[in-house]
């Protein structure tokens, strides 16, 4: 996308209740990365400032704790009204607008607003803690126009040499719940030890 002219920016999303990454063992989770604004975010945003050569900020990385904690200020302020704040619409809709705004955020030498967003979300399809962030993004599509919004799902299929043939039960169920939530989920990276493959749906 770089290659060809575009303004990329990404966004890391990360399903866990802390705020950020500082406070995490480094057995549990790995190395943190130390992004120019001081935050202590995951890893995967180091890899994505090398690779496409931006520069991120602490809110390119979302976690639950931070959405969480941007609600609950919210209804603490009164702005909500006195409404029963819930997982829907609250929770979702500050994942949209938080989406949206960082977006939208100049992230290279060029000052150039981005034209297009690589959102990982991570963990996996299925898992209750992604789930907010999943109906999110199942409304974002119709928000945004689904000719602007597209579902790639990145799947290991191990080729296991007990019976010398990948298993691709695990990514069968989950290609079949990305397909209920995605109306335009196209695409699907099948990887293993030993090679990637990329199965298209039409």
């Amino acid at each position: 996308m770089k290659a060809n002219g575009w303004v990329v920016t990404c966004i890391k999303i990360d399903p866990y209740l802390n705020i950020d990454a500082g406070t995490f063992s480094p057995y549990e989770h790995g190395e943190v990365y130390v992004l120019d604004d001081g935050s202590e975010v995951d890893l995967d945003l180091g890899n994505y400032e090398r690779y496409i050569d931006v520069t991120l900020t602490k809110d390119h990385n979302i976690t639950t704790g931070k959405i969480y904690q941007q609600v609950t200020q919210r209804e603490r302020k009164g702005e909500y009204l006195g409404k029963t704040v819930q997982v829907v619409p609250h929770i979702t809709d500050a994942i949209q607008e938080w989406v949206i705004k960082v977006a939208q955020m100049p992230v290279d030498a060029s000052g150039k607003v981005p034209e297009l967003c690589i959102i990982e979300l991570g963990g996996t399809i299925g898992d209750i803690e992604s789930m907010p962030f999943v109906e999110a993004f199942r409304q974002l599509q119709y928000r945004v126009g689904q000719q602007n919004f597209c579902c790639a799902h990145v799947s290991l299929v191990p080729n296991l040499s007990s019976v010398g043939e990948p298993k691709t039960k695990p990514t069968q169920v989950c290609a079949i719940i990305c397909g209920l939530y995605f109306s335009n989920f196209r695409f699907i990276n099948r990887g293993n030890l030993h090679e990637n493959h990329y199965c298209f749906r039409n």
